[in-house]
């Protein structure tokens, strides 16, 4: 059975909900690189999927690991525009511990992509996407934030 995600596209702007791990060790985060920059890992929320599974289906899908869901940290609404398209996105940014050593690389599909520790001081000198992470993370106090992104 096909699963059904948060995604729909009309005309020119793809609506969706997502939901990203935020994998923080000793200081680091753990993203993904791409030739166009740095990726948490995450995706689209299916339809009947709460967001904490999302984050545990995603990270085993993508990493091949367990993981546990800690708190919620940012809830995201991102509208932003990608080769041409429009997206508008919620987006759930959880803390993630990985109950298994985290690979090097990520799958999606027949995609491998290389995987990063960044230190979280040195976020800012990386392409790192959605970067209002590169400042939030860091200065993250513990609370539940609300964040507005337009580009």
């Amino acid at each position: 059975m096909i699963q059904q995600d948060f995604r729909t596209k009309l005309e020119n702007t793809v609506y969706g909900v997502r939901a990203t791990a935020l994998i923080v060790e000793e200081d680091k985060l753990l993203v993904v690189e791409d030739a166009d920059g740095f990726y948490t890992i995450g995706g689209a929320i299916q339809v009947g999927e709460r967001t904490e599974e999302a984050v545990i289906r995603e990270v085993k899908e993508e990493l091949g690991v367990k993981a546990q869901v800690g708190q919620l940290a940012f809830i995201v609404e991102n509208r932003f525009e990608q080769a041409g398209v429009h997206y508008h996105n919620i987006e759930f940014h959880y803390l993630v511990d990985l109950l298994e050593r985290a690979p090097l690389t990520m799958q999606e599909d027949a995609k491998q992509l290389p995987c990063r520790w960044i230190a979280l001081d040195d976020l800012q000198t990386v392409d790192l996407k959605p970067a209002f992470l590169k400042t939030a993370l860091p200065e993250w106090d513990g609370q539940l934030q609300h964040i507005h992104l337009e580009k």
